[in-house]
């Protein structure tokens, strides 16, 4: 039975924006690494090729993303693990607790404001396509958290994942009106980042048989499977940003591999 919320520090770290990611989701170490590597880094690669930034600026451009990315989602954990837990026929709780009323207001107020601060910050507060893709983030997150038929789910999964990787690159090639770059991330975000977490999705929902996925080097071997197509989305718009993040997804899972093997005393890099 969850215990109702009551506002001990340990538990006030919830209404800080990414506090309750970092605590249901993005558990320290190995998940919080794993999310870095696979996610985050691409995230400021692609930042820094597409919208032609330093490695300074991209990375505050990408934290600034997140921030305003991270306050919305956080909302969708939040009814997931509370509204979306009725109509999930493999539930998973997440949190011991039941937030109060007076909590969740908080909660989503707070929220509302670091997005706004973040729009405002990156320039793109008045932008139609940025409060659209913010529209379709919150769209897709209240399809997933509301609908029954798990079959219909993997699709509004697919779309969360891909809007997860993609949201925080976009506020600089909006700014940019490159369309063609926005349509670049997401490209690479579907090949290197969304897709074996759709198959890990549909493995956890019981309608997937892949035991080969856990072995050491599925993903290197996922990553290497991707390269024409990787190859051709940066021939065909010129820019060297999908193979970089390509090729660093390559070197995070040679190294993963190399550590499980042995060759190095060292914990998990990381394992999608």
């Amino acid at each position: 039975m969850p215990k109702p919320f009551v506002t001990r520090p340990s538990q006030l770290i919830w209404l800080l924006p990414f506090g309750y990611a970092f605590v249901s989701r993005y558990h320290w170490p190995r998940d919080f690494v794993v999310n870095a590597l696979t996610a985050w880094v691409p995230g400021v690669i692609l930042v820094a090729l597409l919208g032609d930034l330093g490695a300074g600026a991209a990375l505050v451009s990408y934290l600034l993303g997140y921030a305003a990315f991270i306050c919305v989602y956080e909302v969708g954990y939040l009814a997931n693990d509370t509204i979306g837990l009725r109509h999930d026929p493999t539930p998973r709780r997440r949190v011991d607790v039941t937030p109060s009323a007076g909590f969740m207001l908080a909660f989503v107020g707070l929220r509302g404001a670091v997005l706004l601060a973040a729009a405002v910050a990156l320039g793109v507060a008045t932008s139609v396509v940025f409060w659209a893709t913010i529209g379709a983030l919150v769209a897709a997150l209240i399809a997933h958290n509301t609908l029954r038929a798990v079959e219909v789910k993997f699709y509004t999964f697919l779309q969360l994942s891909l809007l997860r990787f993609s949201l925080p690159v976009l506020p600089v090639l909006i700014l940019k009106n490159d369309t063609p770059g926005i349509l670049t991330v997401f490209a690479t975000g579907l090949l290197l980042f969304s897709l074996p977490r759709f198959l890990t999705y549909l493995d956890a929902k019981g309608r997937l048989s892949l035991p080969e996925r856990k072995a050491r080097a599925y993903h290197l071997k996922a990553h290497i499977a991707v390269l024409p197509l990787v190859a051709l989305v940066s021939v065909m718009t010129g820019q060297p940003a999908p193979l970089a993040c390509l090729a660093w997804g390559v070197l995070v899972q040679c190294t993963y591999v190399l550590r499980s093997a042995g060759w190095w005393r060292a914990g998990d890099v990381a394992r999608p």
